[in-house]
């Protein structure tokens, strides 16, 4: 009978101690899970998604900027056709961390893992007022993981294409083609290239030899000292300039010059505006019709007398075209020579003097 007492006093202690582990893993594993602390009070609040995909009743956590504050409670339709309004959701709220929720924040889907469950996260916002029991909070935008894979292909076709380019550019080149593919595998555009560079070794050296000219004025102090005097007479010039000395120094320095040419200046703008209102004999030139017709007239009749004149009407017209005129002419002025020439050798001969007697 004591052994029996003993036996049943052991089992009982057994079965203590497996509820006892079990209530403390239980607790556990809502510690670990996030779900709210035995007796913590909440308030509940909505807000409106557009899906409720990998969510669960009771254990998604409802995070404000990471920070646990609450649960999601029920998941339900909305009964709403707008498509970001579909399901609505009933938040618990701890009731500490209820007044750090502004009434602008924004909540929407975030992922927890890679395994792809969820948690709503809010987005503090900037008002001061804080949300209410039953108040709604607003929700965002949030991308699906479907539509980032999307996108990543996208990316990755385009990079795919971009790599399909290079191998063929490079292909190319490989093959020889292109300008870039000559010079790396056509041995002659190398070997065109190698003489190029000679050249160019070749022309330095020349350059920098003393008995050249770059060469000698890079190395012969003469050509420097002849470039530093001709800078020493343009400072010097300069410097004449700046005091004033010379016509060009008077004129920049000397404000009598510059009135003074202030003053012509002025004076042959008036004669210009004088011109141009009709004043004087030059604007009448210009200006005046009847003059220009006379003008027109006199070149006119010029233009007749000189078309006579070439036409051989006229004593100056056969004097200038005449052949027979001119050699009279000609012949004329050569006895006259003649003549004079006589009377200078014997003037006696031309000069007699007659005496008569009455």
């Amino acid at each position: 009978m004591p052994t029996t007492s003993k036996s049943k006093w052991a089992q009982l202690k057994v079965g203590l101690l497996a509820m006892f582990a079990l209530l403390l893993l239980a607790f556990l594993i809502i510690l670990m899970s996030g779900v709210n602390p035995l007796f913590r009070r909440t308030t509940e609040v909505f807000t409106y998604l557009g899906d409720s995909v990998a969510m669960t009743e009771g254990a998604t956590p409802v995070r404000l900027n990471g920070i646990l504050i609450g649960k999601v409670k029920k998941i339900e339709l909305s009964g709403l056709s707008d498509p970001a309004r579909i399901v609505k959701l009933t938040l618990s709220i701890y009731d500490d961390s209820l007044p750090l929720v502004p009434v602008d924040s924004q909540a929407k889907l975030a992922q927890q893992n890679l395994l792809g469950s969820r948690y709503v996260n809010i987005k503090k916002g900037k008002s001061s007022q804080t949300i209410q029991a039953g108040a709604e909070i607003a929700s965002a935008d949030t991308p699906e993981i479907q539509d980032l894979f999307q996108q990543g292909s996208s990316t990755l076709a385009a990079l795919q294409k971009t790599i399909d380019q290079i191998n063929s550019i490079v292909t190319d080149i490989q093959s020889g083609k292109g300008t870039l593919g000559a010079f790396l595998t056509d041995r002659t555009l190398y070997n065109r290239a190698l003489e190029v560079v000679d050249d160019v070794k070749k022309l330095t050296t020349a350059l920098n030899a003393p008995d050249s000219t770059i060469g000698r004025l890079i190395h012969e102090d003469t050509i420097y000292q002849d470039v530093r005097g001709t800078v020493a007479r343009i400072n010097t010039l300069v410097d004449n300039l700046n005091a004033g000395q010379g016509t060009a120094g008077k004129l920049l320095k000397d404000d009598a010059l510059y009135n003074e040419l202030h003053a012509t200046i002025s004076d042959v703008r008036e004669t210009i505006a004088k011109v141009n209102k009709g004043d004087g004999t030059v604007s009448k030139l210009l200006n005046s019709s009847e003059l220009h017709d006379q003008l027109v007239t006199s070149m006119g009749k010029l233009d007749s007398v000189l078309d006579k004149v070439n036409n051989g009407d006229g004593t100056i017209g056969r004097l200038m075209n005449d052949p027979s005129l001119f050699e009279s002419i000609d012949g004329t002025s050569r006895e006259v020579q003649g003549l004079l020439k006589d009377f200078r050798k014997n003037p006696k001969k031309f000069l007699t003097i007659q005496l008569k007697l009455w």
